[in-house]
């Protein structure tokens, strides 16, 4: 590979993917992008737009050399493959995104990146399955220390901020500023996010520096009863957490995650959400305040508009089979969280 400063991005155009972009383009980047051409198609003029698909034609990526991959979008290890035999000797060094999702045991916090993985019992199905994320994210990784011996993996938590398509974050942004009693999970479960911006800036900077190596990304797990707050206090609103107790979150069919956003209530999950940091620290990644992300994620989502939301293209961070269907969106347009108005029923019923 010659010098240089150019960057191929698999993804780019939506959530993490606009901000490693950004966070290229403002570091004096030529970035390509490289995508199904579906999603924000022209938000870029400035880069080189290549279309394709990973599971069928990558023959865009026939020609060119970068001295950095930044790969958002492997979800099965053939995209890998396919995508490094089209790349085979033009790449200089390739940063995977990977997820907290791949560890095959997350019942306790603390979770490092020398932890087991998650593996599939027999064989690897031919197309993604969303019940296999973790372990087909594994094999990813697998597949790029296979062909691309020093590469960087980057496995982060719950990714958070503006763009964000899942609203998992956002919902609680949007609820807890609001005046009133919600329910809440409980206020001293763990909680972790990685705001998009920061890791994006973090991603940049370890492609450039080749860092090699695996990597936890989020910022330090809180309980939860400080995310709320936070957002509470940026709003100038009361803080009004109603708590249901099991019984009644049976009684009413209120859901960890769907209904309450970044909350597990499976102890096999219990550490998902609190995982060890010590190694990203070491490397660099920094988080901006929390109170920096909540302003800025609840000034974006009173902004954005409906192009923000519905996309076919799947997104770059940790996603579970029991989150909402499209077909049961609340009625003030979050995909994720009650709906304001069984908040409110559900507040003034159990609230003090």
């Amino acid at each position: 590979m010659t010098a240089g400063r150019r960057a191929l991005v698999l993804g780019g155009t939506k959530f993490l993917g606009v901000h490693v972009v950004e966070s290229l383009l403002r570091e004096g980047w030529d970035v390509t992008t490289f995508t199904r051409g579906r999603t924000n198609p022209d938000l870029f003029p400035q880069v080189t737009a290549l279309h394709g698909d990973r599971d069928e034609d990558v023959g865009a990526l026939a020609d060119g050399e970068w001295d950095v991959v930044h790969d958002l979008t492997a979800y099965h290890p053939a995209q890998v493959h396919r995508t490094a035999d089209a790349l085979v000797g033009r790449v200089g060094h390739y940063v995977l995104v990977s997820s907290i999702s791949v560890y095959a045991d997350v019942r306790e916090p603390g979770v490092t990146e020398d932890a087991p993985v998650a593996t599939i019992d027999g064989p690897v199905p031919d197309a993604f399955d969303m019940e296999l994320y973790g372990p087909l994210k594994a094999l990813c990784e697998r597949a790029v220390a296979e062909r691309f011996p020093g590469s960087t993996v980057v496995r982060p938590s719950i990714i958070a901020g503006p763009h964000d398509p899942t609203d998992r974050f956002t919902a609680w942004v949007v609820r807890m500023s609001e005046p009133g009693p919600h329910i809440t999970p409980p206020l001293d479960a763990p909680v972790q996010w990685v705001d998009a911006r920061d890791l994006a800036d973090w991603l940049v900077r370890l492609g450039a520096d080749r860092t090699a190596g695996t990597f936890n990304a989020a910022t330090p797990a809180v309980p939860f009863e400080v995310l709320l707050r936070t957002v509470a206090d940026e709003a100038g609103v009361a803080f009004e957490p109603v708590v249901l107790s099991d019984e009644q979150r049976a009684a009413e069919g209120v859901r960890a995650w769907a209904d309450l956003p970044l909350w597990l209530d499976d102890p096999s999950m219990r550490g998902l959400l609190d995982v060890d940091i010590t190694r990203a620290l070491a490397a660099g990644l920094r988080a901006r305040p929390l109170a920096a992300t909540v302003r800025d994620t609840l000034a974006w989502v009173r902004a954005r508009g409906s192009d923000e939301r519905g996309s076919d293209e799947r997104g770059s961070d940790e996603r579970r089979p029991d989150e909402r269907r499209p077909d049961e969106q609340p009625a003030d347009d979050l995909r994720a969280g009650l709906t304001r108005a069984r908040d409110a029923e559900l507040a003034a019923r159990y609230g003090a």
